[in-house]
């Protein structure tokens, strides 16, 4: 071996290859010119896996093999150098060495191969991750879109707690000061009659806190269904308002109703909201309510009708828009919420609200939601 080594550029024991047979300037050009090219982009090949290393080296799962696939690349392409060179160096013995190497090397790298094809079959395909990405992408935009909307929900809020609260606050504040100025006059009626007025800004604070409160349970209770019995929300309803039905002699007549899948609490807020209204927006007659239902397969409808007020065509779609309300309300306070969540809470359980006007006078506000599975 020692021997082999110390001979192992020696060229006098061969000729060069252009002498090694009856070789044409065409056959031989050949494969020198194929051999130095091979050589070359074998060369290439390795100084480009390099240059990704350095740049994906922190990412790179199995970086040994990495670099033994450059090797075997680089050896392979060194054999073919010296079969170029023999044509004038004839150094047959390190060609000999090269080519041992080439096939350690070979082999070194088909072994690491399968000790690691387990691990590389784990990894996931690059369609995989880029399924998992665009998944991850349409998670995050719709998180993004949450909260922009959030935003634009927590700006409105603030500005109605602002604005319209502020209103009926200031209103009592002045009239109670008036209060206790007629009192110390010696006023008594007038400080009656002042009185009224602290008690009905305090009523219509009372009013804006509970559309509030409503408003935020529609945003916060989302998307906790359940089976509901609906008979059993407008019996909650019944019981929340009988102070207002006594108080305006008005008669809750309720059909029978199915159950569908939702949300409870929004359910019974929806009812409440429909019911007040009923009762706000009365006319000089005592408010007559009727709650039925009607199920045609695919939806249930359940109809809210009173004799009150009614609704201008006109305002039959813009009436469900945050802080608008119709046309007919005179003087009757309202902070133009209450019907734009009940729409929130009916497209929170995937169905529509709508109103029409009764031929003999009131309102029918007709809810439309999906029959529940399995009916």
């Amino acid at each position: 071996m020692l021997a082999f080594i110390s001979r192992l550029f020696d060229t006098s024991d061969f000729p060069a290859r252009w002498h090694c047979g009856n070789w044409s300037e065409v056959h031989g050009w050949t494969h020198i010119v194929s051999d130095v090219s091979i050589f070359g982009a074998y060369s290439m090949i390795p100084l480009a896996l390099a240059g990704y290393w350095w740049i994906k080296r922190s990412e790179l799962a199995f970086p040994r093999l990495f670099w033994l696939f450059a090797a075997f690349i680089l050896s392979c392409g060194t054999t073919h150098l010296i079969e170029a060179v023999i044509f004038y160096q004839p150094v047959y013995r390190f060609a000999a060495l090269m080519k041992v190497v080439t096939a350690v090397v070979s082999w070194a790298t088909v072994i690491a191969l399968l000790r690691v094809f387990p691990q590389a079959l784990e990894l996931p395909g690059l369609r995989k991750v880029n399924c998992k990405l665009e998944e991850q992408l349409a998670r995050n935009r719709e998180v993004e879109e949450e909260l922009r909307r959030s935003n634009r929900d927590l700006e409105e809020f603030t500005g109605i707690v602002t604005h319209d609260l502020r209103n009926p606050m200031g209103g009592a504040l002045f009239a109670a000061e008036m209060v206790g100025e007629s009192l110390d006059a010696g006023k008594e009626e007038a400080a009656r009659a002042q009185l009224v007025l602290v008690l009905e800004s305090l009523r219509r604070m009372d009013e804006l806190v509970k559309e509030l409160h409503a408003d935020s349970l529609s945003r916060r209770e989302s998307r906790k269904f359940e089976v509901v019995d609906l008979e059993a929300v407008v019996e909650a309803v019944r019981k929340n308002l009988a102070r207002s039905i006594e108080a305006n002699h008005a008669n809750l007549a309720v059909g029978h109703l199915p159950s569908i899948s939702g949300n409870r609490t929004l359910l019974v807020q929806l009812f409440t909201n429909l019911v007040e209204n009923a009762l706000k927006y009365r006319s000089q007659a005592a408010p007559e309510i009727r709650i039925t239902a009607h199920a045609d397969g695919l939806q249930e409808r359940i109809s809210v009708s009173d004799n009150g007020r009614g609704v201008a065509e006109e305002d039959r779609l813009r009436i469900f828009e945050s802080k608008t309300r119709g046309g007919n309300v005179a003087s009757v306070g309202g902070s133009g919420l209450g019907l734009s969540f009940c729409r929130r809470i009916m497209e929170e359980h995937g169905g529509t609200i709508g109103v029409i006007s009764n031929p003999g006078g009131g309102a029918t506000f007709e809810l439309r939601f999906p029959a529940k599975k399995g009916d």
